[in-house]
């Protein structure tokens, strides 16, 4: 199964509910409130030590998204 995240309108919600209930789409909502989708996932080591470092304020810091990519070989 896939699974998609669609960011709707709160006045166009219930016709968009309407319409996938129609087509036969199962559907989840999730509130603008909510911290993320999956809210299951459990990062891996690598991603956990990634996460450590930043908040230790180590890491590579960019002015622009340009010389972000720019970095990347």
């Amino acid at each position: 199964m896939e699974s998609y995240v669609i960011n709707i309108p709160d006045k166009k919600a219930n016709l968009v509910k309407e319409l996938l209930k129609e087509l036969g789409v199962e559907i989840s909502a999730i509130g603008s409130d909510s911290q993320h989708c999956n809210e299951n996932h459990i990062p891996n080591k690598q991603t956990l030590k990634a996460i450590k470092e930043v908040k230790a304020g180590k890491g590579i810091r960019f002015i622009n998204a340009k010389d972000l990519f720019g970095s990347i070989k």
